[in-house]
């Protein structure tokens, strides 16, 4: 039973990637004239669509896609840092509960939508329903080469504009959208091709068409693809601190990358060690950056 309830409150929302969609939504409140009480709910609401989307991609991909169904060697890999490839398979939860679970954490977020909707407009519900349907995308992108779009969508643009509208119904939504970019690009083709590698070799069987997959079926250096990514992120970064939309202290973020490089040296040694300690320190460059915004936006 205590196992079962760590499921439903730690396992299925994934908590580990808070800060994944918290930063984006607190950055377009930043944006959007600086945070206020109704940014700081809209957070909480891109949140809870968070987990309520995580949840909901254990469900799919189980009862769906079925890259979770089959034996252990023939179904998407368990990582230590996320832990919701299995839970169905080893009959931990049912594919009911985990659809009811998934349920629950959207209509959780809900509550601070409409309230938002009520006292802030409209356009805040509009883009917390889009934001929950993108994981049905998510779940299908897998297969038609729309994965990378579909995530980097989901944890940059939607979570960036509902903290710009939670905070005000006429936000600089163009600017917001520019300074998601690496927002985008992070879980997108930096953290993916990481994820998807212990993946790849059971669900290209089942027909996924991805590039993170392509990464591992072409023999592509996995350590060369991240870098690439992670310098492109970087040049996108300062580009935007040229422009005026970052502040200059939002580059204290780039102390992760040098971490992150040594770190993917030692993915030949012990992959899904070092994978995890991969991702856990790429977490803390959005963390950083809004950080960095925020104490910029001081002087």
């Amino acid at each position: 039973m205590i196992k079962k309830i760590k499921v439903h409150l730690f396992t299925l929302p994934r908590w580990f990637a808070t800060p994944l969609f918290a930063a984006p939504a607190i950055l377009g409140g930043l944006l959007a004239g600086g945070m206020t009480l109704n940014s700081w709910i809209g957070v909480i609401a891109a949140v809870l669509i968070m987990a309520g989307g995580h949840s909901f991609n254990s469900f799919l991909d189980y009862s769906w896609t079925g890259l979770d169904k089959g034996k252990l060697e023939d179904r998407s890999a368990e990582k230590d840092y996320a832990g919701g490839q299995s839970v169905i398979a080893t009959g931990l939860v049912s594919e009911r509960e985990v659809a009811i679970n998934a349920s629950v954490w959207y209509l959780l977020s809900l509550i601070p939508l409409i309230y938002l909707a009520v006292n802030v407009g409209w356009p805040i519900l509009l883009v917390g329903v889009i934001g929950m349907l993108m994981t049905f995308w998510y779940a299908k992108a897998k297969f038609n080469w729309t994965h990378e779009l579909a995530l980097g969508v989901a944890s940059g643009p939607m979570p960036m504009l509902m903290g710009m509208f939670a905070t005000t119904v006429s936000p600089p939504w163009v600017t917001g959208l520019l300074a998601s970019v690496p927002f985008f690009i992070l879980p997108a083709f930096i953290g993916l091709s990481i994820d998807e590698w212990p993946d790849a070799e059971a669900n290209l069987k089942k027909g996924v068409k991805s590039v993170s997959y392509k990464v591992w079926e072409y023999g592509v250096s996995l350590e060369w693809y991240v870098s690439s990514w992670a310098l492109f992120l970087c040049l996108y970064h300062v580009f935007l601190i040229a422009i005026g939309i970052l502040a200059p202290l939002s580059a204290i973020a780039f102390i992760v990358w040098p971490f992150i490089m040594v770190f993917l040296v030692f993915l030949k040694r012990d992959f899904r060690k070092w994978a995890g300690i991969t991702v856990f320190t790429g977490v803390t460059y959005p963390v950083l950056l809004v950080l960095g915004q925020f104490l910029g936006s001081l002087t």
